[in-house]
């Protein structure tokens, strides 16, 4: 019986719904939107935070760095040879290094992404490849053969998914490397956007230094976390003295974190105002359509008094109700999946490069039981209210069914507390629309600031791309340095081209190097951490490019990249913190805590660029003369690494760089232009997490405003009609059309402001928690609060002053003679 009931509540509520296209579009619409947007958000806070990592038994998978507070960065060679050969507490260790490399099949050369690790890689992760094998111990010996496992995608666009790969050479740098296997498909964030892996090689070396490993390790199940990390710093004490030569922290440790926090990163805030700002979204539609349910119910009371007085119980009444209520989530559940399905698309594809393990997003698991919760949430929060409500003044006594059915005008004493359960849900939309208007006006403000900050240099039409030259096709300094010097001859004499340089860091947050060092007039106390700060290896036309300052001493000449007294440049930043109340010209440093190294001499200063970010502080950068012919033998392998080839143009770059690469084939068909971008392209590219998030807010906002104008128009639209006649006596009686306006529109912006008093609070303390995410502008900044407040309350009397100008401009005769 039940049942059939239930079925009949459906076909009834189908029926009416459809009679009343206007609402229902409105309802699923908004509502779809609100659930869409929360769910394709969801899933990729989903991916990126609560699922587990897709390696084998994850929980014990730990990243170990070196803990030099507030830095922690990666292990040099002496320092994971000693713990691969000392630990008792982990399983097993691995380390990696990105390691991007020249790809050849002979005819054309590009720039691949991939890594160079220790043979125990995949068995610590439990990859097992889906075609060979994984390395062996043999793999990773110094002098061995040269080995490479491909990803899947690799194997299918560049091998054409050959079935006998195995033991075919590919040609990366110059150098052939064996396939030992072919990953599978589906792989962890680690691997994600890799096209290849290679054995590293790694061999004693002479020196702690440089830092470039990431070690990874797997707990023994019997081992708690507490042991591994002593033992860690045990061993770490013990290796010390063997290395104080070229590393002197005796502060600095080792330490573990979780892998999967140090895969995620620090999203935790950028992924709860995302979150946040959808979910506001979706109550503000749940609260817009419920109003619009509490107005469809109060205009049905006498057909609901009709189902009362021929037998129904007011709980068959609110089933009919909430049968209603049910369709309409049920259809904005379909409009939601439609578009979190396209966004979970336009994530993967699109977030890659901003959202941690971004290919993982999916509508399943997590998501999908989400997708289930909002839909019933929706459907009670927009059918519950207006149901108890309808029923309960309709049908709460029997005196309320013979009202009901004696009421020929709609009104009755009972529409007081309707009106207040609508301004009550309107002043709740604005309480939630506000927060999200002052977070969005934050989040523009500091992306303007960030869009203003001074970069230092000029970087109109300035074009960059990278180039690595291999040391077999390059083995000595003769030949790596004939190469940069013909590429540089060459591109100078392009049409278009006004100055050519190279470097080996491109601002704003490109920079391969940050090297310690101790300062001769205040040399850092034995046991301590040197400073360490970026530093960038240029020729001498680089300042002159960019339009750097000289505000001191000189810049570099030909003579600094082959000369045996090392010096550097460094900018105001630099001099400013090491030297605040004297001249950084002159002064003399170690660098690379080399101790009997010659001093280095500071001749030059000039003004500050950006490197690591333009939302960062900049703490000085330091300038080296890059190896030049006539260099020592021994700098050849720094003139190896990769340059960026910077060039300016009198014309659009983009006009330029055909014949650029072109010059590029004609010298080396085997070498790889890559990484290309305009300066300009850098910066957008820098802007892109947060001009993403303002865009995303910012839309979000003007949603919930364009739903909140819309549930005070139909507040203020319902009570002039309501008291239609009462506002035609009252100016039949020579009541002030002036006084009558004030009248209805105070009683629109009291309940407007109520809500934005409530919403400015609401973002005070969601400004607070987000103000990491916010530069140049403080979180409790008065301009952006006082502005949302503005816009508010003017957009919302402009929805009073509508339905209010209208009703006191019908003549009252007319109103008067129709009741």
């Amino acid at each position: 019986m039940i049942f059939q009931d239930l079925k009949q509540d459906v076909r009834v509520s189908l029926r009416n719904l459809l009679r009343a296209p206007l609402l229902t579009l409105t309802v699923v619409a908004t509502v779809g939107l609100g659930i869409g947007a929360t769910t394709a958000i969801f899933s990729a806070v989903s991916a990126a935070i609560l699922r587990p990592l897709l390696y084998a038994n994850p929980e014990q998978l730990v990243r170990i760095y070196t803990d030099a507070p507030p830095n922690k960065f990666p292990f040099s060679v002496a320092d994971y040879l000693a713990l691969q050969s000392q630990h008792t507490r982990f399983a097993q260790i691995a380390g990696y290094t990105s390691r991007p490399m020249a790809y050849s099949d002979g005819r054309t050369a590009e720039r691949v992404r991939g890594k160079a690790v220790s043979w125990s890689y995949f068995g610590l992760l439990g990859i097992t490849p889906a075609i060979g094998r994984g390395f062996t111990q043999a793999d990773g010996k110094p002098g061995g053969p040269q080995t490479v496992i491909v990803s899947h995608g690799f194997w299918q666009q560049r091998l054409g998914g050959r079935p006998d790969v195995l033991g075919q050479r590919v040609r990366l740098d110059g150098s052939d490397y064996e396939i030992t296997g072919v990953l599978p498909q589906t792989v962890g964030p680690l691997e994600q956007n890799e096209d290849f892996f290679v054995a590293a090689q790694w061999e004693t070396p002479r020196r702690k230094g440089p830092f470039f490993i990431t070690v990874l390790g797997r707990l023994r199940q019997e081992s708690d976390r507490s042991a591994a990390a002593s033992e860690l710093r045990a061993i770490n004490r013990r290796i010390f003295p063997l290395w104080q030569t070229s590393y002197q922290d005796e502060k600095a440790s080792w330490g573990m974190i979780d892998l999967k926090e140090y895969v995620v990163g620090d999203v935790a805030n950028l992924a709860g105002v995302a979150l946040s700002a959808v979910a506001l979204v979706w109550l503000i539609a749940c609260a817009n359509a419920s109003n619009l349910m509490v107005a469809r119910v109060t205009s049905r009371h006498r057909e609901l008094a009709v189902r009362a007085a021929l037998g129904a119980s007011r709980a068959r009444v609110m089933r009919y109700l909430l049968a209603e209520s049910g369709l309409l989530a049920i259809g904005a559940a379909i409009v939601g999946i439609a578009l979190a399905s396209a966004g979970v698309s336009l994530l993967r594809d699109l977030g890659p490069r901003y959202i941690p393990r971004a290919r993982e997003i999916a509508l399943g698991g997590q998501t999908a039981w989400l997708l289930a919760a909002l839909t019933a949430a929706s459907a009670l929060l927009f059918g519950l209210v207006p149901a108890l409500q309808g029923t309960g003044r309709t049908l709460g006594a029997p005196g309320n069914i013979a009202e009901s059915l004696r009421s020929l005008t709609g009104t009755s004493t009972g529409h007081v507390a309707v009106r207040r359960l609508r301004r009550a849900l309107v002043g709740s939309q604005f309480a939630v629309a506000t927060p999200l208007l002052v977070v969005a006006g934050l989040l523009i403000g500091s992306l303007n600031a960030l869009r203003h900050v001074d970069l230092g240099f000029d970087s109109h039409n300035v074009l960059t791309g990278g180039i690595l030259l291999p040391s077999t096709t390059y083995p000595d300094a003769t030949h790596v340095m004939g190469f940069w010097d013909e590429l540089q001859r060459r591109v100078e004499a392009l049409p278009g081209v006004s100055g050519v340089a190279f470097s080996d860091g491109r601002p704003p947050n490109d920079v391969n190097n940050h090297n310690n060092f101790n300062l001769e007039a205040s040399p850092t106390p034995p046991g301590d951490l040197q400073p360490v700060t970026p530093w960038v290896s240029v020729t001498p036309e680089y300042f002159r490019l960019l339009g750097l300052t000289l505000t001191e001493g000189r810049l570099f000449d030909t003579r600094d990249g082959v000369s045996d007294a090392p010096v550097v440049v460094v900018d105001r930043a630099w001099a400013a913190r090491f030297f605040p109340n004297g001249n950084a010209l002159g002064q003399r440093l170690h660098e690379g805590g080399c101790t009997t190294c010659p001093w280095t001499t500071v001749v030059g200063v000039v003004s500050t660029v950006k490197y690591t970010g333009l939302d960062r502080i900049e703490r000085g950068s330091v300038y080296t003369p890059m190896p030049a012919r006539g260099s020592r033998p021994d700098a050849a392998a720094a003139a190896r690494r990769v340059r960026y080839l910077l060039l300016r143009t009198s014309i659009d770059p983009a006009g330029v760089m055909p014949a650029v690469r072109q010059v590029i084939r004609d010298l080396d068909p085997t070498l790889p232009f890559s990484s290309v971008a305009t300066i300009d392209d850098l910066i957008a590219e820098s802007l892109q997490i947060p001009r993403s998030l303002s865009l995303l807010v910012a839309s979000l906002a003007a949603v919930a405003l364009l739903l909140s104008i819309v549930g005070i128009y139909g507040v203020m639209a319902y009570y002039v009609q309501q008291h239609s006649k009462e506002i035609s006596i009252r100016l039949a009686l020579g009541g002030s059309p002036a006084d009558v306006l004030r009248l209805i529109v105070g009683q629109g912006m009291n309940v407007v402001a109520s809500g934005v008093v409530v919403g400015l609070l609401t973002a005070f303390v969601l400004a607070r928690l987000m103000s990491t995410l916010l530069f140049g502008v403080g979180a409790a900044d008065a301009f952006t609060f006082g502005a949302a407040a503005i816009l508010m309350l003017a957009v919302a009397l402009i929805a009073c002053l509508v339905p209010a100008t209208r009703a006191i401009g019908v003549p009252p005769a007319a109103v008067l003679r129709n009741e």
